[in-house]
């Protein structure tokens, strides 16, 4: 569902979907697309290029891209030098997690699940628990 047909699940605001260029600076990433509330700043990129309406994920809050990025950075890690396909990475984390491995990406995590997430892969061992 695009989140400009809801209010901002963290202050109520009103969601529009715009160019991410503001929200980076005047430089736009990926698809040049997201979703951004207009209160809080809470954000989200979208699927395509061309882009689409559909969301990558939940909206963000700066709290939570922090942890985003830290997760990634670490899971990464692991499939990019090849310990790990990237889809055996989110299997185990999936299971770590104890989440189904269908629901398992940090686009879609809430704050309580992105604590967690990286809780487990500062464990750089994590992946072959």
């Amino acid at each position: 569902m695009p989140w400009d047909e809801s209010p901002c699940p963290y202050c109520g605001g009103r969601v529009i979907n715009v160019s991410n260029a503001v929200i980076y600076n005047g430089h736009t990433f990926g698809n040049g697309r997201c979703y951004l509330c207009v209160n809080c700043r809470a954000s989200c990129g979208v699927h395509g290029n061309p882009a689409t309406r559909r969301p990558l994920g939940v909206l963000a809050t700066p709290e939570m891209k922090f942890f985003k990025q830290s997760c990634h950075k670490k899971f990464d890690s692991v499939w990019r030098n090849n310990k790990l396909s990237r889809n055996q990475c989110y299997k185990q984390l999936a299971k770590l997690m104890g989440i189904c491995p269908k629901c398992c990406h940090f686009g879609w995590f809430n704050q309580p699940d992105l604590e967690l997430a990286n809780a487990i892969l500062s464990d750089e061992s994590w992946y072959k628990r």
